[in-house]
Parts: structure tokens; C-alpha cells; sequence
């Protein structure tokens, strides 16, 4: 079945606005480790923290904009904060989340493990907003967290979020159609692309092991 027009709007804003601004926060973080910014070293990790935090709530709200048959209602309409949107669409669709996937010559593969999963992101979330606060003021008194080396820890989520969105599929709300994304198509001067599957077994079994 093809995408419906209103599917096929949404998809479209999902690659063309949230994904490409996705590519260019995470272009963001590898520029920033690679010292292109000239910042001292705890400006860079805040830098680096926030974009991550960005792409936290990018991916939430893509998991909103794609589904272009779900209607959230305006509660969910109006939620930015990507622990808040995860929680509420966990109710409305358990397998909202997208999974990673890996492009074969004539197939999808969902990947086993290496990106970022639900419960990670929510992980990630948390812990960008600890470390992008000046805390308490007892924290005054205590070594300033950003002073420490934080850039393996950024590195592996840069590292997870990127094999999630490099190519992944989202299962829509009927649970048997998926709809695979591309992040830089090499064919299409890297521009991301997305492409609709019906009846595609192996990869909905990939969606509901997420419900654990």
C-alpha cells in the first residue's frame, strides 16, 4: 500500500527537516573533537553535551512527525522534552521507537545492538541535563564536573546516535508497514531519503523486543 499524502508530508519534513538537522548536529560534535572550535576545553564538552541533548529531542519529536497516521492529540502536540514524549507515545504505540538498521543488496537487516536505544536515549537525556546545569550550591564547592574529561563518554554516544540515524526504520501505527531512512544517500548528494515496506517479518520482530 502506498503512503497516503498525509504520510508521505510527514515523512518528507521528518528527512528534510528534522533528520538534515540531525546530520548537522552530529557534524557539530565531530568538528568540536576535532578542536575546530578554538573554546577552551569546558566549553567544548558543554558544546558537545548540548548537542546531543538537541539530537535527544530530535529523534523524540521525529518519532512524532513521522508517524503521519497517528494523531497524538494536542497534549502530545505541545511536548518538547524528550522524556515526556517517549513516556506518552510508549501508551499510544509500543513500537514508535526506530531501530537501526543495515542495507543489504536487496533487503533491511535490524541491527542486534551498537545504537542508541529507547532506554538510552532517556539515559542520555538525563544525563545531558546534569551535566549542562551549574547545580547546587554545594556543587560550588566540589570539582566543576565539565572540568573533567568527558570526551570518551561523548564520543560513544556521538557514536550511537549516529549508527541509529545513519539508516534506521520506524514501524508505523498499524504495526505492519515500515518505513526505512536513509541519512546521507550517496546516490542523491547525501541528501536523507526514505523508502515505505510491507510484510517485512524479521524486522517487526526487531520492533516488539523493544516493549521489554
Amino acid at each position: 500500500m502506498p503512503a497516503t499524502p498525509k504520510q508521505r508530508a510527514a515523512l518528507d519534513f521528518y528527512c528534510r527537516g528534522l533528520m538534515e538537522e540531525a546530520k548537522g548536529r552530529l557534524i557539530c560534535i565531530d568538528g568540536a573533537m576535532d578542536g575546530q572550535t578554538g573554546l577552551p576545553v569546558p566549553a567544548v564538552q558543554e558544546f558537545c553535551f548540548l548537542q546531543l541533548r538537541m539530537l535527544c529531542e530530535l529523534i523524540a519529536l521525529g518519532c512524532l512527525i513521522a508517524h503521519g497516521d497517528l494523531a497524538p492529540g494536542v497534549k502530545l502536540n505541545n511536548l518538547w522534552a524528550a522524556d515526556k514524549i517517549v513516556d506518552r507515545l510508549e501508551g499510544l504505540h509500543p513500537s514508535f521507537y526506530p531501530h537501526a538498521m543495515k542495507a543489504g543488496l536487496h533487503r533491511y537487516e535490524a541491527l542486534k545492538g551498537g545504537f542508541l536505544t529507547k532506554g538510552q536515549l532517556l539515559k542520555l537525556n538525563s544525563r545531558c541535563g546534569s551535566m549542562l546545569h551549574r547545580g547546587s550550591l554545594k556543587s560550588l564547592f566540589t570539582p566543576k564536573k565539565l572540568q573533567q574529561d568527558h570526551f570518551g563518554e561523548i564520543k560513544e554516544w556521538r557514536s550511537q546516535i549516529g549508527l541509529l540515524l545513519d539508516c534506521h526504520a520506524i514501524c508505523l501505527f498499524d504495526e505492519k508497514t515500515l518505513v526505512v531512512i536513509k541519512l546521507a544517500d550517496r546516490e542523491l548528494n547525501n541528501r536523507t531519503i526514505w523508502r515505505m515496506l510491507e510484510g517485512e517479518q524479521s524486522m517487526s520482530e526487531a520492533f516488539r523486543s523493544q516493549r521489554g
